[in-house]
């Protein structure tokens, strides 16, 4: 997916909210709703388990809002776009940061509130701004293997 398919999936996402009467309008504050509906599929996925392809569906597409969030709270503007890694996963990097919005929601949505997506917001943008240090001992960040 190129840049501007992930926007216009993030404005299919918007759209997609009005029908849980969520007003999404790209900014940091409006993640508590996209994470109020991503505990909502949860709830729901574990009372039954959704199947894999409706999860990846809202995945790509509150991900894709995710993203554009980021980039519109200003890393758009130190460079960040979409980009897909040599894994062919799409996300969104920086000089030397390269994260998956799509991916984090799918946790969100399979794993539960672990993966709250104003903590991660927050973790990516205070990277990006170098307000967050990833070298601090004091942080421990998971590698995939313990988060899978």
């Amino acid at each position: 997916m190129k840049e501007k398919e992930m926007a216009e999936l993030a404005e299919k996402a918007v759209e997609a909210a009005k029908f849980w009467k969520m007003d999404l309008d790209y900014t940091a504050e409006s993640l508590e709703a996209v994470d109020l509906l991503a505990q909502t599929v949860y709830q729901i996925h574990v009372n039954q388990p959704l199947p894999v392809e409706y999860r990846l569906s809202v995945a790509n597409l509150y991900g894709a809002y995710l993203g554009e969030v980021l980039l519109r709270s200003g890393l758009e503007e130190l460079n960040f776009a979409w980009m897909v890694d040599k894994k062919g996963i799409i996300g969104i990097g920086g000089e030397d940061i390269w994260t998956a919005p799509v991916a984090k929601v799918f946790k969100r949505i399979t794993k539960g509130p672990e993966h709250d997506l104003m903590s991660y917001f927050e973790l990516v943008y205070g990277l990006a701004i170098g307000a967050v240090n990833l070298d601090d001992p004091r942080l421990h960040i998971l590698s995939e293997e313990e988060t899978a």
